[in-house]
C-alpha cells in the first residue's frame, strides 16, 4: 500500500511550475478503528478524532487542537457531521499483541461549524489556497547518506507525503535527475546550506522550499527541518521523536504553522480592516469578476466591492481579517496579480496597493 501512494504523490508532485495549489477535502477525514466496540461507539470516537485532525488541517496550528479546546470539540463533533460513510477494511489492525478486524469511517464536516470553532477560540482558519513546498529529504542510516525524490524514491518520502497531505500541505517531489545530481549533493542537504538549495530549487518554481534531514541509528533518532519562503526568509526547526514517523510527523505540523502564520487570520469583528487594491491593465468585465472572484476567495477576505472603474483601472475595497501582509502573501502565491507599487511622489501611494493584471 505505501508504494502505491508514493508513486501517486511523485506523478502529480514533479510537474512544472508548481505554484499555489488549491487543496480539496481540507474538512474531510478517514479514521480507521479496530472493531472491538459496538458501532455506536466507534462513531462517537471516529467523529471526535476525524475533528481533531480537520481542525489542525484548517488552522494550521496544531499546538491550539489540545485540553479544553480538544475536549470542546470532541463534544461537539458529532453535530458537525455533514455526511460519513463505514466500510470494512481488507487489512488487519493492530491492537495490543495481536491482530484484529478493523472499519475506517469517512467523515465530512460542515465548513461552517468548524470555522465557527476556530473563530470563536481566537484560532485561524486557513483557506484552501495554500503554497506548494518542494521537498529536499536527505537521511543517513548507519553512516550513509542519501537523498529521496522522483528517481530514487523512499519509504522515508513516501510516509512524508501522506503525513503532509493529512495536514494539507501539497508537496513536490524533485526529480533527483542528471541536473539536480550536478546543482546539489546530499551534503548540501544535510548541511542546510540555504544558498546551495535555493539555486538548485529555482528550475521547479514552487512558492517554498523545505530542506530536511533525518539521522538513524539504531535505537536514536533525530531530524532537522528549513523552510525557505519565495521573499527570503527562513525559520529552522528541531525534529525530535523516538521514531522517524514522530520526525516526520513533525516536520509537517511544523510546515503548517509556518504557513499559517502567515496566510491565515483569526476572524473576528474587532480585527476587521478595508484597503484599497487598485488593478490595472483590465481589458473586460469578465477579467473583472475573475479578480473580484479571486480576492473573494482569498481566507483573510471578508468581502469585496468595486469602487472605481476607469479604463483598464479598477479600485477594489478589501475587507480583511488581521494583518494586511497576510493578504499581500496570499495574492502572491498566484500569478493572476503582479505586485505594481506606485510611485513614491504619486498622492495616492500612501492610500492605495497597486497591482498589474498579468494576463494569466
Amino acid at each position: 500500500m505505501n508504494c502505491r501512494i508514493f508513486l501517486v504523490f511523485i506523478s502529480v508532485f514533479f510537474i512544472l511550475p508548481a505554484q499555489a495549489v488549491p487543496v480539496n477535502g481540507l474538512y474531510s477525514a478517514d479514521i480507521d478503528l479496530p472493531v472491538t466496540r459496538p458501532e455506536s461507539q466507534m462513531l462517537t470516537q471516529a467523529f471526535g478524532l476525524a475533528a481533531e485532525r480537520v481542525l489542525i488541517k484548517v488552522s494550521g496550528n496544531q499546538k491550539a487542537i489540545t485540553g479544553d479546546v480538544l475536549r470542546q470539540a470532541k463534544k461537539l463533533a458529532p453535530n458537525w457531521v455533514a455526511q460519513h460513510s463505514v466500510t470494512a477494511l481488507s487489512e488487519l489492525l493492530p491492537q495490543g499483541d495481536g491482530f484484529v478486524t478493523g472499519k475506517r469511517t469517512s467523515v465530512t464536516f460542515y465548513q461552517e461549524s468548524i470555522d465557527r470553532f476556530l473563530s470563536q477560540n481566537n484560532l485561524p482558519v486557513w483557506g484552501n489556497n495554500r503554497p506548494s513546498v518542494l521537498v529536499w529529504l536527505a537521511s543517513e542510516t548507519n553512516g550513509v547518506r542519501r537523498l529521496s525524490g522522483s528517481n530514487a524514491p523512499s519509504v522515508l518520502l513516501n510516509d512524508f507525503a501522506v503525513t503532509a497531505s493529512d495536514v494539507g500541505i501539497p508537496i513536490y517531489a524533485p526529480l533527483l535527475d542528471e541536473v539536480d545530481q550536478r546543482n546539489l549533493a546530499a551534503s548540501d542537504v544535510w548541511g542546510l546550506f540555504e544558498d546551495n538549495i535555493r539555486q538548485a530549487s529555482q528550475r521547479y518554481q514552487t512558492d517554498s522550499i523545505a530542506a530536511i534531514k533525518v539521522n538513524e541509528y539504531p535505537g536514536y533518532v533525530s531530524g532537522n527541518l528549513l523552510v525557505m519562503l519565495k521573499n527570503g526568509e527562513s525559520e529552522r526547526v528541531t525534529l525530535t521523536g523516538e521514531t522517524t514517523k514522530a520526525i516526520l510527523d513533525q516536520a509537517s505540523l511544523s510546515l503548517a504553522s509556518v504557513f499559517s502564520s502567515r496566510y491565515a487570520s483569526v476572524r473576528s469583528d474587532t480585527s476587521t480592516k478595508s484597503l484599497t487594491v487598485q488593478v490595472a491593465g483590465i481589458p473586460t468585465f469578465q477579467v473583472l469578476n475573475k479578480i473580484q472572484s479571486y480576492l473573494e476567495s482569498i481566507s483573510v477576505v471578508r468581502d469585496v466591492a468595486v469602487a472605481v472603474v476607469e479604463g483598464q483601472r479598477v479600485e477594489f475595497v478589501v475587507s480583511i481579517d488581521g494583518d494586511k501582509q497576510k493578504l499581500f502573501n496570499s495574492i502572491s502565491l498566484s500569478r493572476l496579480l503582479l505586485s505594481a507599487p506606485l510611485n513614491a511622489l504619486d498622492p495616492d501611494a500612501n492610500r492605495i496597493v497597486s497591482y498589474q493584471y498579468s494576463g494569466v
